[in-house]
């Protein structure tokens, strides 16, 4: 699970604020085919996965969480979303750039927004080092990108954003706080806003923590409409979270 943590902090980063437009990329390669494979889509009760022929046992991994992944997603996220999700695995590292950028082509995983609607892109690579459960955690992190897309400003707090499709994306996996989050620390005094420098990866476990915290306060009802209350505004009220509760909350639940 650190693996995974890792991948979340440093391949998940600006996955949602991004909100890619077709602007922001260079010209779209052919899709998940070369000289030796050939596109193949896998369709899902709630999705498709399209990758290449090569990398069918990525592909099928990823076609046999999605249904679920989305159900979980849909049982927290009970908006009017459509509850489908189309994902596409680039069979070269010039397709993944087309699709996602130069900048965000490390990334496991990420949410876009396109001229194709909405996707989650998944990088071959670092996707197939994943263990089924962490699969599963990243899919449904990024189902929550595209589930919320349309209630969430560009501009929201990345403690918000980032921590809500973590809180969805370990729901249910029976890990603890400290399990899911081995970084955290009880010494917090604000909310974090280091998600782009040397603390990337305390700053997206502490805002998964908020999460938790909140849900400890407010319940799991609470936590989605907390997020749904906030998500369309660039700021939070500062007041919004109690530190010092938080603080409290994490030094009786990790020491």
């Amino acid at each position: 699970m650190n693996h995974l943590r890792t991948l979340l902090a440093t391949t998940v980063a600006f996955t949602f604020v991004l909100g890619m437009t077709v602007a922001l990329r260079p010209v779209e390669l052919p899709p998940t085919a070369n000289d030796r494979c050939n596109e193949a889509v896998l369709t899902t009760a709630t999705g498709t996965v399209t990758s290449s022929s090569c990398d069918s046992e990525l592909a099928t991994r990823v076609s046999g969480s999605l249904d679920a992944a989305v159900r979980a997603v849909a049982d927290v996220v009970d908006t009017g979303w459509v509850r489908r999700v189309d994902v596409v695995v680039p069979t070269s590292d010039e397709e993944l750039v087309s699709l996602v950028g130069p900048a965000f082509a490390d990334m496991a995983g990420i949410a876009i927004r396109d001229g194709s609607g909405q996707r989650v892109v998944i990088n071959r690579v670092r996707a197939a080092a994943l263990s089924d459960l962490e699969l599963g955690v990243l899919l449904r992190h990024e189902i929550t990108h595209v589930a919320t897309r349309d209630l969430t400003s560009d501009s929201a707090p990345l403690w918000l954003v980032e921590g809500f499709a973590d809180w969805v994306a370990f729901r249910g996996t029976g890990l603890s706080l400290r399990q899911a989050a081995p970084l955290l620390k009880t010494d917090v005094s604000a909310l974090p806003v280091d998600f782009g420098g040397a603390g990337r990866d305390l700053a997206y476990q502490q805002a998964y923590s908020i999460m938790v915290y909140l849900e400890s306060r407010l319940g799991e009802r609470g936590v989605v409409d907390f997020y749904l209350r906030n998500a369309a505004s660039s700021a939070v009220d500062t007041g919004a979270v109690d530190v010092a509760g938080w603080r409290e909350f994490l030094r009786t639940s990790i020491g």
